[in-house]
């Protein structure tokens, strides 16, 4: 029996171990960039939702001053 063959079978359940690691460290990299794509879209979202509540907020304000400019005038 060749040395190879010899180390295949003698190394076997570590090679398949090996094997496991290295597919699961792609799993891996393949959650993380789907984790961070989702985080990035979650922080645009939230970016944007921080833009138009300061958008609500000015137009609140701006409601504000026209009631207290009417209540002024009467």
């Amino acid at each position: 029996m060749s040395n190879a063959v010899q180390f295949l079978k003698g190394n076997a359940v570590l090679l398949a171990l090996v094997f496991i690691a290295l597919y699961q460290q792609s799993e891996i990299k393949e959650m993380e960039r789907t984790l961070n794509y989702i985080y990035g879209a979650v922080q645009a979202n939230a970016a944007d939702t921080e833009v138009v509540k300061e958008e609500l907020w000015g137009v609140t304000d701006l409601i504000l001053a026209i009631h207290a400019e009417d209540e002024l005038e009467e």
